[in-house]
């Protein structure tokens, strides 16, 4: 097909002078196959009109779509964690903007190996935990299987009457390598919980963003049919055999690796994301713990390793755990896909018998071969390993998830002769595997394109008693040739991965079909109280930061002025009132104590920014931003963006280099950041618990942080002078209102008024007080038409029938005749209250249960 020139958007290349071509100085790697130069240096058909295309794009523009590209990476919070990163820390997803393309032609014969290989680990499975045929017929060696860490009792299936096993392996991944000859080897079965599907859709549409125009002629395969076939798969799943079954996808938590995809195809799935703690098994069901109560699950997806899955009868303590959970899946109450003991046959050393097992379970050969392995538990086996060892890499046979990285590295790194006793001591658990010389393809690094070593790692998915294979993959490269799990520590990179036709796409949508009925639902109760916490302090965090924010700045305001700090009598007011909420040193509010520490000016800055330094307001966007992480499948797009930003801000000012202008220009960006966040939770969300939650921690923090500055700078500070006055309506945002109201100088009474009983502003008391009574009186009770209020509707009322009554003419006038018990005993009990309101609401509807673990053995 003869490629287009660039569409006439300011995407094609000026008039003039040709531009850079993108491909201009590539060069291929000797003695491996290239995916884009064929031997003779001829470009491979396949490639052959996106190179033309990209090198008259030019590599100005290709630089410039990257970098916009980026932006959109970054924006969205792609990252990843690798196992066993000594940092454990996120990195920013390495996407290559160069696609690699393979024909679809080719990719069918990857597809029928790869739906081959499937059936057959389906079938080595069913008999692995159920009748261990092949082990009594000498097909696979006793002490392999029953040598396998992983083999646990509870995960063998008893055969009943009536009654067959589940399907094993719902979802099937195998990481691919392409040899010098061009022959495709698969170097690893993925079948415990395979990941990277997410993390291949968001390549897509990056990439395809990118490059719209060779996307569309090339006639690129679409990714979504896979995923509609998963969705349909996961329906016919449920045991209940209910039309619209509830699935949920089982989580590790924000602090997991894989964190990034569990919630990216949650959203995308439409399904729950649960961990742990939000399931319970009650009846050999298992259920969710919403605000409501218990809401069944019919389909789990799993993520666990199926060791961390159900501490009753595996043992362990993890938060990822559902005490009673096998039981559930052996009775046919829920499904788990992958089922749980799916994960025995990723191991390498099952790769050393898969051609004679499938001799034995589907009398053919291997369709697609795997890499050459040899298991040293054989005697056989391992003298020819010890006699080759030099060409050979070595791993451990049995592979614990998330470790064989350092496993492989340190292991390969020993001394010959260590390594020979170490494997002689237990051949068992050692096996030795051919080196793949995998191919390469062309990647963008610093501004020109130079060939990397490449992988795939293909998916698939159960489809009416075969497998659908995704048309397209997760390309993993790196620069050298070691293995792969080497490679992920060390910051691989990715791709997205084309399969080109002749024929045209068909359009796929998720969505469901016009003829389908679409049952009216508003959600509001199935929210698991882990969820409701993690909002709840959301936005007590947001409202926190702002308040600490708004603070900081009206003191760096003056501290940066032309004037001297001493020509401002509210300051001394203001430095305590941060010194109360914990962002600097308490002895900066003590003049006792002043002339110990260093000058406010000097230590504001790094104080206020120091992580380490629990109340300050670097570390309270810290809190924001993980609780944020907690529900990142329940925030939109947008939202995730604006705490992504602010977080990165924080992350990258040194505390060591800060000054007043950097904190002032944060402080600044900060406070507009969080007005864009919580304009849009009032425009934008539905009303549903999780909102419910969010606003009640913010207008809780927002009446708790207001109540506490004005006690601070009229209680415990004296007479306030005009300009302490003028400070603290502008820390409520409010002196726009006063100054358009009064036009006059500030006084008490009318900053009394707007501050604390102006139910028609925002930032008042007030409304504060009466928001959360209207809030707390929609959270759900325990049954219908109760007589009596609750502890938390008693403590609301309450709260917002104290500020309703005061006097504030009263209120002030007793203040200026020096008579403060009023207005203290006013703050006092909402600064009492509030808190006792937030543990009210805690114990009835928040997450306090640890993880569930196993006290004796089963």
């Amino acid at each position: 097909m003869q490629s287009q020139t660039p569409s006439a958007g300011g995407s094609s290349p000026t008039q003039g002078a040709a531009p850079a071509a993108v491909f201009g100085q590539y060069a291929i790697a000797p003695g491996a196959y290239d995916e884009l130069i064929a031997p003779g240096g001829a470009v491979r058909p396949v490639w052959a009109p996106v190179r033309e295309y990209l090198d008259r794009l030019g590599k100005a523009e290709f630089a410039r779509r990257w970098a916009q590209s980026q932006r959109l990476i970054y924006e969205n919070g792609v990252s990843f964690s690798a196992y066993g990163d000594p940092e454990n820390r996120p990195r920013p997803w390495a996407l290559d903007p160069a696609p690699m393309l393979l024909h679809e032609a080719e990719w069918e014969g990857v597809s029928t190996g790869l739906r081959q290989r499937a059936r057959l680990l389906e079938l080595l499975l069913q008999d692995l935990c159920g009748p261990q045929n092949l082990v009594r017929s000498g097909v696979l060696p006793a002490d392999l299987v029953l040598g396998h860490p992983g083999y646990r009792l509870p995960l063998h299936w008893e055969r009943r009457a009536g009654r067959t096993l589940p399907t094993m392996l719902t979802y099937y991944a195998a990481d691919l390598g392409r040899a010098p000859t061009g022959q495709w080897w698969v170097l690893a079965d993925r079948t415990e919980a395979p990941s990277g599907a997410g993390f291949a859709l968001e390549n897509r549409l990056v990439t395809s963003r990118m490059l719209p125009e060779p996307f569309r002629d090339r006639r690129v395969r679409r990714l979504a049919p896979f995923f509609l076939r998963l969705q349909q798969t996961l329906r016919e799943l449920a045991p209940s055999g209910r039309s619209n079954p509830t699935v949920a996808i089982l989580s590790q938590g924000a602090a997991h690796p894989n964190y990034f995809e569990d919630a990216y195809l949650a959203r995308y799935l439409g399904y729950q994301l649960v961990e742990g703690g939000d399931l319970t098994v009650r009846n050999r069901q298992l259920w969710m713990k919403t605000l409501e109560g218990l809401a069944p699950i019919d389909v789990v997806v799993r993520r666990p390793n199926a060791e961390l899955c159900d501490p009753l009868e595996l043992g362990g303590e993890s938060p990822a755990g559902v005490a009673g959970l096998l039981e559930t899946q052996r009775n046919g109450a829920v499904a788990i896909a992958n089922a749980c003991g799916s994960g025995l046959v990723e191991s390498p050393a099952f790769m050393a018998f898969m051609p004679r097992l499938c001799q034995a379970l589907l009398g053919e050969p291997l369709k697609l071969p795997g890499v050459a392995t040899w298991w040293c538990g054989e005697e056989k086996s391992l003298d020819f390993v010890l006699a080759n060892a030099e060409r050979l890499i070595f791993k451990k046979a049995y592979r614990r998830r998330g470790e064989e990285s350092l496993l492989l590295t340190r292991l390969n790194q020993k001394p010959r002769a260590e390594l020979e006793q170490l494997i002689r001591s237990d051949p068992n658990a050692y096996v030795a595997q051919e080196r793949v010389l995998r191919s390469t393809a062309p990647a963008w690094r610093d501004g020109r394109v130079v060939p990397v070593r490449v992988a795939l790692r293909a998916f698939a998915v159960a489809s009416g008693g075969d497998y659908e294979v995704m048309q397209g993959a997760l390309a993993r490269t790196n620069s050298g040739g070691e293995p792969l799990e080497a490679s992920i520590l060390s910051g691989e990179g990715s791709k997205d991965v084309w399969i080109v036709g002749e024929s045209p796409v068909e359009k796929v949508t998720l969505l469901p079909s016009e003829q389908e009925p679409a049952e009216l639902v508003r959600i509001g109760g199935e929210l698991p109280s882990r969820v409701a916490e993690h909002s709840y302090w959301l936005g007590r965090y947001m409202e926190r930061a702002d308040a600490y924010a708004r603070l900081a700045r009206i003191v760096v305001t003056r501290l940066t002025s032309e004037r001297d700090a001493s020509e401002y009598p509210e300051l001394p007011a203001l430095v305590r009132g941060l010194a109360e909420q914990g962002q600097i040193e308490a002895g900066h509010a003590l003049e006792s104590m002043r002339d110990l520490l260093p000058r406010v000016e000097g230590a504001l800055a790094s104080e206020v920014l120091d992580h380490t330094q629990p109340g300050s307001l670097s570390a309270t966007v810290d809190r924001m931003f993980a609780s944020a992480a907690q529900v990142r499948d329940r925030l939109s797009r947008d939202t995730w963006r604006i705490l992504l930003r602010i977080s990165d801000k924080f992350r990258k000012q040194r505390t060591a280099e800060a000054d007043l202008t950097d904190l002032l220009n944060l402080t600044d960006e900060l406070v507009v950041d969080l007005a864009a966040i919580g304009g849009m939770v009032i425009e934008s969300m539905t009303r549903t618990q999780f909102y419910r939650f969010l606003d009640i921690g913010r207008r809780l923090e927002r009446g708790i942080q207001a109540a506490e500055l004005i006690q601070t700078c009229l209680v415990e500070s004296g007479p306030p002078c005009p300009e302490l006055l003028e400070a603290l309506v502008d820390s409520a945002d409010s002196l726009m209102t006063y100054r358009a109201r009064y036009r006059a100088r500030l006084t008490l009474a009318p900053v009394l008024d707007l501050l604390v009983t102006d139910e028609s502003n925002p930032r008042s008391l007030a409304y504060q007080l009466n928001t959360l009574e209207r809030h707390v009186g929609k959270l759900p009770r325990s049954g219908e038409g109760e007589p009596n209020a609750s502890n938390e509707q008693r403590l609301a009322l309450s709260l917002a029938h104290a500020v309703r009554m005061v006097d504030v003419s009263d209120l002030a006038e007793s203040y200026e005749l020096g008579r403060v018990e009023p207005l203290k005993r006013l703050l006092a009990e909402v600064i009492r209250d509030l808190p006792a309101l937030s543990n009210a609401i805690g114990l009835k509807y928040l997450a306090h249960a640890a993880p569930p673990r196993q006290l004796a053995p089963t």
